[in-house]
């Protein structure tokens, strides 16, 4: 019986392998890494949203990195560099703290879109949670075309620095489900409760 530490190590392997080889066949590998400073422990939140919505619906509005009014209502006051270029920054107010990211990685295909960046430390004050102070953290997003291109399946991972995890994963899983959720009702799709069976009824259901 693997204990749920390895359990936890084998799980954090995987997904990390699964999103490094995703990206590196188009020469865009995807780094998570990031290094706690003493008394801050590395924790990850890891969600995943389907909607029966065309993947463009998405990037249309999530293809740019110097634009992340989608994310939380976050506002981007300064940039450099060029957008959607590894190495470009963005800096501007989250959740009532400012944001200085690093963009990593960017891969835009047909049927996907990938990208991930790194945030320095900063602290954030949401409503209804106690204040969470972050020592950094990184995010990949993946935007991908599901059933033949009728639907979109999202996947986060977040990895992060914090002497709190709990609140950590709370904080940033309820941020991404908002954040998709209310995404998705801006243009009317609606959520896929299981991937296989509902493109079945999709397809079906398709002219």
């Amino acid at each position: 019986m693997l204990s749920t530490v390895t359990c936890g190590a084998l799980a954090i392997a995987f997904i990390g392998l699964t999103l490094t080889s995703s990206v590196q066949g188009s020469n865009h590998p995807i780094s998570n890494d990031i290094v706690c400073p003493t008394n801050s422990h590395v924790s990850f939140v890891h969600n995943n949203y389907m909607y029966n919505a065309p993947l463009h619906k998405f990037t249309d509005i999530t293809g740019s990195f110097f634009n992340i009014s989608w994310y939380d209502s976050a506002a981007v006051t300064s940039t450099t560099g060029t957008d959607n270029v590894p190495g470009a920054t963005r800096s501007g107010t989250l959740a009532g703290a400012i944001f200085n990211q690093t963009l990593t990685a960017m891969d835009k295909r047909p049927d996907a879109l990938i990208f991930s960046y790194h945030g320095n430390g900063s602290t954030f004050a949401r409503r209804g949670y106690p204040v969470l102070t972050l020592d950094g953290y990184s995010e990949t997003m993946r935007f991908e075309s599901i059933c033949g291109g009728k639907a979109t399946y999202i996947d986060v991972l977040t990895y992060v620095c914090s002497d709190n995890q709990p609140l950590a994963y709370s904080a940033w899983s309820k941020l991404h489900t908002s954040t998709f959720d209310g995404l998705a009702m801006t243009f009317g799709a609606t959520v896929l409760a299981g991937r296989l069976s509902s493109c079945v009824l999709i397809l079906k259901s398709s002219p």
